[in-house]
């Protein structure tokens, strides 16, 4: 090779390398933006945002003024608002312009979303977004002194970070409890620039998680948000209740904050001039005071609202409570010393007045409505704290409630992060509605899995938070996940007896098959064939809460999974399953109060297929399951409630069969708009027998 071809081509070589290594810097450069002078042409550095205050209790027992509206807003696909282009961040005061400045976002009338509500069904755009967008509005205020003001947000889905008049003020996480911001030391007289920047992004980390949770992931600030105006020192937190049914004894218990917090006389005036009582707050600012008395208690037959009253000299909050005693003795679950049959239905918190969340009291009366005309007595709110107008509207109707949080499925067990925001789900759903008689038992899963020892550990510390918090004792639940194998096991015994014994199964090939299973599987025909098929849940989760839920679906998704071992087609299995079902008993080794927290099916208002009358996703077929899950659930007795999934159709990304689903989950007794289907009968009918007994 001559010596001007070898110079050149380690030219070439040598050329490669530093494009190699430039870009190697390049890249380094990018990863590394705070320190990267080339990424401060193109902003500044993501603020640090605080924690948001502690949860102030009884919103509408505040002075407030509402911001609900048309906001502006941003929609920031490529997460660039926090620096902006060239340094300007989308949260920063408006500055001048002479006409020369580059700017390249803007918030103005031009596009809007209404708050309360989700993007998702305001604008078709946005339907599928998952990402950030940026929220402005301006907020008149004249600030008075003695005062102090907060900003409070009934839910913001997921992420929300807090900037007023170009500062940052506080992030939450967790899109379905409220939380407040203190902006006493931040609010100018006249007109203030609120901004609030929503991230709707979820991963395996996140509560609730991105792929393991079957409900549509609603963005946005999705419900009420007001301005509160409190005394200097106010009352912040307080929890009145009947301690002991037997002997009358209520307690309360107020926290105060404030710089004059501690040592201060809080007076407690229950009932309509029935209890006038007081206390002196500690240095912590805090009181506690008992008291007896024959005060009317609250059940679904008498919702009984009772004024109260907690206040000192500069400050006071009013409120209705209503006052009950809740437990769990045994398998039984007790109202008020008596026990109680929960005759309930699941509920999403979305609307069928309109399209998308619920967030105002019309949604609330609505499905709650639905419920009552069901002769129901109980809701089970999943999967997450509904809005507070909807625990506002059981009180008053008289309505049970399982409040829960998005602890669903596959949660990142060993992830410190998930679990802190966890906890701070469960402290803000407790402290938001410790007052409310309507809730009767705290949800801290919902079909968790895996049982493992890390997954048991999350959700005691869950439990123990809970228990912490509220001091009258509300029963702990969690929808438990059984042991499928054994299950399973149990089930197709039973069905391969069935087959073997029913003579218009004739096929030869499918008998010699069914006797093949028989032999691997069955020790004593007779027994098999005349026993109970047990359910027995044995989860270790069971030890922790006090209510034992359980989802299952007979009917449903069970003759699909169970058909793939069998020798016949799914029709046939249907039926099969639909006999057996009579004999099927549901237990745990815990000895507690069982809920069938869900089972279902789904089926399409008004659809008929091309392959005859009640076929799969027909209402008939609905009805059918119904029919026969009701009646296999009043021959066990261990069972305490019900709460079927679900009172009405809901959107859910995983269920994307055309013509059908439609991106719907089918299970609801009512469509999308509020129709009815013939299962809502069918469950109608079994609540007012029931109720008569």
């Amino acid at each position: 090779m001559s010596i001007p071809r070898m110079i050149q081509q380690l030219s070439r070589f040598f050329t490669a390398l530093l494009i190699m290594s430039l870009s190697a810097q390049l890249l380094q450069a990018a990863e590394s933006e705070k320190e990267s002078g080339l990424m401060a042409l193109f902003g500044a550095s993501v603020p640090s945002l605080p924690p948001n205050a502690p949860l102030m209790s009884n919103l509408e027992g505040r002075e407030k003024t509402s911001l609900n509206g048309a906001w502006n807003i941003v929609v920031d696909e490529h997460n660039m608002g926090d620096r902006g282009l060239f340094g300007g961040a989308y949260y920063a005061l408006p500055q001048e312009q002479t006409g020369m400045e580059l700017v390249e976002f803007g918030f103005d009338s031009r596009r809007q979303l209404q708050v309360p509500g989700d993007w998702n069904s305001q604008d078709e755009r946005l339907f599928r977004y998952r990402g950030v967008v940026w929220y402005q509005r301006a907020v008149d205020l004249k600030p008075e002194a003695g005062k102090r003001y907060f900003l409070h947000f009934d839910g913001v889905n997921y992420n929300a970070n807090v900037y007023l008049n170009g500062k940052p003020l506080a992030t939450h996480r967790g899109g379905y409890v409220p939380f407040n911001v203190e902006v006493t030391d931040v609010v100018v007289e006249g007109s203030n620039h609120l901004v609030v920047r929503v991230d709707a992004s979820l991963d395996e980390s996140t509560v609730p998680t991105r792929d393991t949770s079957d409900f549509f992931k609603y963005g946005g600030i999705t419900r009420d948000v007001h301005l509160v105006t409190v005394a200097e020192t106010f009352v912040h937190q307080y929890h009145v209740f009947l301690e002991d049914l037997q002997t009358r004894q209520f307690k309360a218990w107020v926290q105060l904050d404030g710089p004059a917090a501690a040592n201060r006389e809080v007076s407690f005036m229950v009932g309509k001039g029935g209890v006038n009582v007081s206390a002196r707050t500690d240095e912590n600012g805090r009181a506690e005071v008992s008291f007896k008395s024959d005060l009317a208690l609250w059940s679904p037959e008498t919702p009984v609202l009772h004024p109260v009253t907690i206040s000192g000299e500069g400050f006071g909050v009013e409120d209705r409570i209503g006052f009950r005693s809740v437990e769990v003795r045994g398998a039984e679950i007790l109202l008020n010393g008596e026990p109680v049959y929960l005759r309930g239905i699941s509920m999403h918190d979305e609307s069928f007045l309109k399209s998308g969340v619920a967030y105002d009291r019309a949604d609330a009366e609505a499905q709650l409505g639905l419920i009552k005309e069901l002769n129901g007595n109980f809701v089970r709110l999943a999967h997450y704290p509904h809005n507070e107008h909807t625990l506002r509207a059981a009180d008053e109707m008289g309505l049970m409630v399982w409040s829960e949080i998005p602890i669903v499925s596959n949660i990142d067990w060993s992830n410190e992060d998930t679990l802190a925001v966890a906890l701070q789900q469960i402290t803000d759903n407790v402290h938001r509605d410790l007052n409310r008689a309507s809730i009767v038992m705290w949800s801290i899963a919902n079909e968790t899995m895996p049982q493992t020892a890390e997954r048991l550990a999350f959700l005691q510390k869950l439990a123990e938070r809970a228990r912490s918090l509220d001091l009258s004792n509300r029963p702990l639940a969690a929808a438990l996940v059984g042991n499928v194998t054994e299950e399973f096991t149990a089930v197709i015994k039973r069905l391969v007896a069935e087959m073997l014994r029913d003579p218009t199964l004739d096929d030869p090939a499918v008998h010699q098959h069914l006797q093949g299973m028989a032999a691997q599987l069955i020790d004593d025909m007779d027994a098999v064939l005349n026993g109970e098929i047990e359910v027995m849940l044995e989860d270790p989760l069971g030890d922790v809460v006090d209510v034992i839920g359980y989802n299952e679906y007979f009917g449903w998704y069970y003759a699909a999974f169970l058909n793939k071992m069998l020798p016949v087609d799914e029709a046939t299995t249907r039926h099969f399953i639909f006999k057996i079902m009579k004999d099927i008993r549901f237990r745990n080794v815990f000895g507690k109060p069982i809920i069938i927290s869900e089972f279902g099916a789904g089926a399409k208002k008004g659809y008929v297929s091309d392959k005859g009358p009640g076929m799969i996703w027909s209402e008939e077929y609905q009805q059918r399951v119904y029919e026969h899950q009701l009646d296999m659930l009043a021959r066990n007795e261990q069972v305490k409630g019900l709460s079927p999934w679900i009172l009405k159709d809901f959107r859910s990304a995983l269920r994307p069969l055309n013509g059908i689903q439609d991106i719907y989950n089918r299970k609801g007794l009512v469509s999308e708009k509020g129709e009815r289907k013939k299962a809502f009968y069918v469950l109608r009918d079994f609540y007012a027998q029931s109720a008569s007994e």
